[in-house]
């Protein structure tokens, strides 16, 4: 990692933050949401926390980039993407278009490149979240996030700074938010304060990172929150007022059988009694904590030459 060093302070930008057009995740059985924050909250959340650049970096899509600069006034937008390849995931910054999902990562990163924009590698050694791994070492990517707020078990971050140190590309830090209270819980820091002297930065490699571990109250958060939002899109398409907004959940909600959304809001509505948040949610910590800590034990005896 190579740190910044100027008198004048330097630039804070949140690389990875996600919106409601990320579309749906899978959980075990269990499909919902990966995000509800709307492109416009996240906007605002990024300058409360003095933010200058925001990358939103939906699922496959760059919508959510594009609807959040409308409403930017403080903090400067990047159209990104976090894009999913055949080897994992991989965060293209600075496009204009959409790209095709599910394509070879070195093929995506040409994609990337093609449109002028950078490649950065997300939770290279995620145990939860499809990752390049050690894979990265291959491809001509920008840069690599080291630092994941989202992965508050330590483990990936902590193999990410370990397996990547002898790299030479930019190494960043991130949110991953899934929630606006997420939004700048970790950033790149850049000479400058600029969306232009970020991408100057990253690619003469002298950037550097802040942040901390998203704490589990926001976590907690933003599962009650996705079920309020799912609770308020099943119930006003039961009455007939459903939300067309172009998302993958709108799209599905509108596609339910009246059944199916009866049940769902059910569902939801007993998800929000407490304290079953909390008690999912230090559940939910604790099984992907011991996930990451077994996935990281195995990665660094891989690495040692001992599988």
């Amino acid at each position: 990692m190579t740190v910044t060093s100027s008198s004048r302070p330097l630039g804070k930008a949140d690389l990875h933050v996600h919106t409601r057009y990320s579309g749906l995740t899978t959980v075990s059985f269990l499909r919902f949401p990966d995000s509800v924050s709307y492109p416009e909250d996240v906007v605002k959340a990024a300058e409360r926390r003095g933010l200058d650049v925001l990358c939103v970096t939906d699922h496959n899509s760059i919508k959510g980039a594009v609807e959040a600069r409308k409403f930017a006034k403080d903090v400067e937008i990047v159209t990104g993407a976090e894009m999913e390849t055949l080897e994992g995931d991989l965060l293209a910054l600075f496009i204009n278009e959409d790209l095709p999902k599910r394509r070879p990562a070195e093929e995506t990163i040409d994609m990337i490149h093609a449109q002028g924009g950078l490649a950065v590698v997300p939770h290279p050694f995620s145990s939860h979240c499809d990752a390049l791994g050690r894979r990265l070492k291959g491809l001509k990517v920008d840069g690599v996030e080291v630092f994941n707020a989202a992965h508050r078990d330590g483990y990936s971050n902590e193999a990410a700074r370990i397996l990547t140190g002898g790299l030479d590309t930019a190494f960043v830090g991130s949110s991953d938010a899934h929630a606006t209270t997420m939004v700048g819980n970790a950033y790149t820091t850049f000479e400058g304060s600029t969306a232009e002297d970020l991408r100057r930065a990253i690619l003469s490699k002298k950037t550097s990172f802040v942040g901390k571990a998203t704490p589990l109250k926001d976590v907690v958060w933003m599962t009650v929150n996705v079920s309020i939002e799912l609770w308020r899109d099943l119930a006003l398409s039961l009455i007939g007022r459903g939300i067309a907004d172009g998302t993958e959940v709108a799209d599905v909600v509108s596609r339910m059988r009246t059944i199916s959304k009866v049940v769902s809001v059910i569902g939801a509505t007993g998800f929000l009694i407490p304290p079953m948040p909390a008690i999912v949610g230090v559940l939910g910590d604790n099984i992907y904590r011991r996930k990451s800590k077994y996935h990281f034990d195995g990665v660094m005896r891989e690495a040692n030459g001992n599988p």
